[in-house]
């Protein structure tokens, strides 16, 4: 079964399919969205005609202005990554948080997630905010000069070890 829109009071968050990816790709460049990778998401998606489970285009008053999801599969510890990213334009307003925290809410829910991490680059205070707002926080573990964040969902026991794949924010 395909992923359900999220609403939330701003966003529209539309699973990623070929017909979106593309959209994102007609974009470049725009100061530094998308990443490599998320051109390379972007790429492999527009190519097919399959959904990307968990992975959104985020809209905003009707244009995609960003993109949100899994990176890679929950590992055996019970650790889901989570990565995003926001046009220039977009960034500033809360649309990050507000994101972030509807893909939270849905992926607490998935059978097998214990906590929800993210890599964060150094420098990128805004995202670090993001992530201290929405109940995140460090953990270890990161590569390369990385800041590691983790949220465990209610009720799921604390995990303080290490996953091998990482999505940067």
């Amino acid at each position: 079964m395909p992923d359900p829109v999220l609403r939330t009071e701003r966003l529209v968050l539309r699973p990623l399919d070929a017909v979106g990816a593309q959209v994102l790709l007609d974009l470049l460049p725009a100061g530094g969205f998308p990443t490599a990778d998320d051109t390379a998401l972007l790429s492999r998606t527009a190519a097919t005609t399959d959904a990307v489970r968990h992975t959104y285009v985020l809209e905003h008053e009707g244009s995609p202005v960003g993109t949100l999801g899994i990176a890679g599969a929950i590992s055996p510890d019970g650790d889901q990554e989570l990565g995003y990213a926001l046009v220039p334009a977009a960034r500033g307003q809360g649309l990050g948080t507000e994101a972030v925290g509807a893909l939270c809410a849905v992926l607490e829910q998935v059978p097998g997630v214990r906590r929800l991490t993210a890599e964060v680059q150094p420098g990128n205070e805004a995202s670090l905010r993001l992530l201290h707002r929405l109940g995140f926080v460090e953990v270890g573990g990161a590569s390369q000069g990385h800041v590691r964040l983790g949220r465990v969902p209610p009720g799921a026991p604390s995990l303080a070890r290490r996953i091998a794949g990482r999505h940067v924010c």
